[in-house]
């Protein structure tokens, strides 16, 4: 009996551990992950808390052994061996209950954790991605400037003997690289010659 009170006492202890709310989390600057993760305990605390369930659960399965041992010294052996489970099933019941509540925090938490990191990541990649597109829209433009600054150049020297010539040139340099490129297709390695014949 003794024992199932120090239980209920961890009980008392769970229901009054709890998290005091900081001051950032009433800032408007921080963000709701930030303040949904501020609303759990620490990390210290928590490692703290499952300590204490452990230890708990262990005293209670320590009390159980020990009980079951001393019933064998009493002359109603099954009378006690039904108290002393009762008893164990009233204390797993309660510390039963700290340990589902403890451990649906950690998962809360886990998918807190979860949730922030691959909003991080979802934002990297969002600006890698609005990199990319700024500089090809970049590219684009210098690319669309210099072919319409082309233009006016060809036009501004269309029908003049310099235009003409300007024309020749980049005409006799695409025929130039025209044929070079054909000539290596064609110059491709020659088979093996023939075997000699015997005679």
């Amino acid at each position: 009996m003794k024992k199932l009170f120090l239980v209920c006492t961890g009980c008392v202890c769970a229901l009054a551990w709890g998290v005091e709310p900081s001051a950032t989390a009433s800032s408007p600057v921080v963000s709701a992950s930030q303040q949904a993760m501020s609303a759990f305990p620490t990390e210290a605390e928590r490692n703290e808390e499952s300590t204490r369930l452990t230890r708990l659960r262990q005293e209670l399965e320590d009390t159980y052994k020990k009980d079951m041992r001393q019933c064998y010294q009493n002359f109603d052996v099954t009378s006690c061996r039904l108290k002393a489970r009762d008893r164990r099933i009233e204390a797993n019941h309660i510390l039963r209950k700290e340990e589902l509540r403890f451990n649906a925090m950690e998962r809360q938490i886990q998918a807190e954790e979860t949730r922030r990191s691959v909003a991080e990541r979802n934002s990297e990649a969002e600006q890698k991605k609005a990199e990319a597109q700024r500089a090809a829209s970049i590219a684009a433009s210098k690319e669309h400037a210099d072919a319409n600054a082309q233009k006016q150049i060809d036009h501004a020297l269309q029908g003049t003997k310099r235009g003409d010539y300007e024309q020749r040139q980049r005409e006799a340099a695409q025929h130039k690289a025209d044929l070079e490129k054909k000539l290596r297709e064609r110059n491709k390695e020659p088979a093996a010659p023939l075997p000699v014949p015997s005679r």
